[in-house]
């Protein structure tokens, strides 16, 4: 007789084992070594164009180790190059909460929201940009230049008006 397994307990202890920081990857022990190997192959995936298989490559990446900004951001290019912009936006968010100082998600978040027609949520992601990408630096010039060029679409009348709510939570 075949034992049942009790997927209540089982989601608890998944859920207690976040919950304390830990991840999939070691309750299963898998070695960074294999998601690094799963890593290459959805990015191939997603350098072909191949985006439906590079999706669920990376859906499998951050399920295991959702603490990982490098596997969230190949979530939302792929999200974003498939035109799940609502979607995109969650995993660049989520990435961009693990390494505030990487410019490159707020960059793309703020594409996707413009994509949704959301100039607000576009331009906060900027101004996030610019107050958290550091200064001095190549990728941050690359990345100030490059918000730079999306200020015109977004419009600086939205600009104006997040500045002006700034003030009065202040």
């Amino acid at each position: 007789m075949q034992k049942k397994i009790d997927t209540g307990k089982i989601s608890e202890a998944v859920k207690a084992l976040i919950e304390r920081g830990s991840t999939l990857k070691q309750l299963n022990g898998v070695t960074n070594d294999e998601l690094e190997a799963v890593y290459s192959l959805a990015f191939g995936h997603y350098r072909s164009g191949n985006f439906k298989d590079a999706l669920k490559l990376f859906q499998f990446l951050v399920l295991f180790d959702h603490l990982n900004a490098k596997f969230w951001f190949g979530l939302g290019a792929v999200q974003q190059a498939l035109k799940d912009f609502q979607n995109a936006v969650v995993a660049y968010g989520y990435c961009s909460f693990l390494n505030l100082e990487n410019p490159k998600p707020q960059l793309h978040a703020a594409e996707c929201f413009l994509a949704l027609g959301d100039k607000r949520n576009a331009a906060s992601c900027l101004e996030a940009l610019n107050a958290y990408c550091p200064t001095g630096t190549d990728i941050g010039r690359e990345y100030r230049a490059k918000a730079a060029q999306l200020r015109p679409l977004i419009g600086e009348d939205v600009f104006a008006a997040l500045a002006k709510e700034d003030e009065k939570k202040s």
